[in-house]
């Protein structure tokens, strides 16, 4: 079953009014959480350019042969990068850029408007996104590029600079909650709060599927009542092994400390907390140490860690890194109430 779109109407507004006036640029950067229909909008956007439908407003029209190919990875000039099969860590290769690069040197056989829809892009390594600089720079006729990713940082600023960057934002909560509930989600509400505004998050949610957050809040909260030897020995645990195995579970702490920053802001400023209201007194304290200038400092310091493990920083050395900023700040929050 096809999934409606939710949110970000404006967005495929615009981009709509760009291919019907000619004026798309050829590569585009659609960056936002993951959840938000970016890449469902890059498919979208090469059945609206290549749609039969003699009305411009009528497409995608699903009905024609372009429209139906499309999504099922079928047509010809509408070509999908995704992780390269060949190789063991998650990357797009040089190797994928450069076969890619020979394939455009061939005219389009059927569209109007040929797409390569990069998905994720940031799993470009800098060879293979070197590699296909000029060709974003200088696409060959009718051919238009759309980089789809949650960590638009992580890709070369030669690449960033070569797009025009598209930004997809969260659905409100009570759209979210409303549309949850046609597709027949229960507690559509929570559903909504945990994924943030992100449509494809919440639908993949189950009911209490957050108890792995919860899981990792508490060992999180352990490690940070503990010494620095105890802060060490829970980052060494937590990423023992593959990084497939412990993935996860750093995912699910990095979480855990999104949801306490924004819970203690909430409180801080006379709202209520969502993700840990069976914490009362941790949050509350949370709240008391930390002003917003604080909370912004942590979770800048939570983002670069994301960033870092999607660059396959080592997890240990990250998790320390952060452990390090949350104790320091937390402590400085501490002494600046008791003076």
């Amino acid at each position: 079953m096809t999934v409606p779109f939710i949110g970000n109407e404006a967005t495929r507004g615009r981009l709509r009014t760009l291919v019907q006036s000619g004026r798309l640029h050829p590569c585009l950067l659609f960056e936002g959480a993951v959840g938000l229909g970016k890449a469902s909008t890059a498919v979208w956007l090469a059945k609206v350019a290549n749609c039969d439908h003699s009305d411009l407003e009528q497409r995608p029209c699903e009905q024609c042969w372009s429209c139906r190919q499309i999504p099922k990875g079928c047509h010809p000039d509408v070509l999908m990068v995704g992780l390269d099969p060949s190789k063991t860590a998650g990357i797009i290769s040089v190797a994928q850029s450069r076969a890619l690069i020979g394939q455009l040197m061939v005219k389009p056989f059927h569209a109007g408007s040929r797409f390569v829809i990069f998905d994720p892009a940031d799993a470009m390594t800098t060879e293979a996104a070197n590699a296909m600089l000029k060709t974003f720079e200088d696409p060959p006729e009718a051919t238009h590029f759309i980089l789809v990713t949650a960590a638009p940082a992580s890709l070369p600023l030669t690449v960033r600079s070569r797009s025009q960057r598209i930004r997809f934002s969260p659905v409100g909560i009570p759209e979210l909650r409303a549309w949850l509930e046609t597709q027949g989600k229960p507690d559509a509400l929570r559903m909504a709060q945990l994924a943030e505004g992100c449509p494809g998050r919440a639908l993949n949610l189950q009911p209490g599927e957050n108890g792995g957050m919860m899981v990792a809040r508490d060992a999180l909260l352990d490690a940070l009542h503990g010494d620095v030897a105890v802060q060490f020995k829970f980052a060494e645990t937590l990423c023992r092994g593959d990084r497939s195995k412990w993935s996860v579970a750093v995912d699910d702490t990095l979480d855990a400390l999104g949801g306490l920053l924004r819970d203690a802001l909430a409180v801080r400023v006379g709202g209520v907390a969502f993700y840990n209201g069976d914490i009362p007194d941790v949050v509350s304290d949370w709240a008391r140490r930390l002003d917003p200038t604080a909370v912004a400092t942590m979770v800048d310091a939570l983002s670069t860690a994301r960033d870092r493990l999607a660059s396959f920083v080592s997890g240990r050395l990250v998790v320390d890194s952060l452990l390090a900023v949350v104790v320091r700040t937390l402590s400085a929050g501490d002494k600046h109430e008791a003076i």
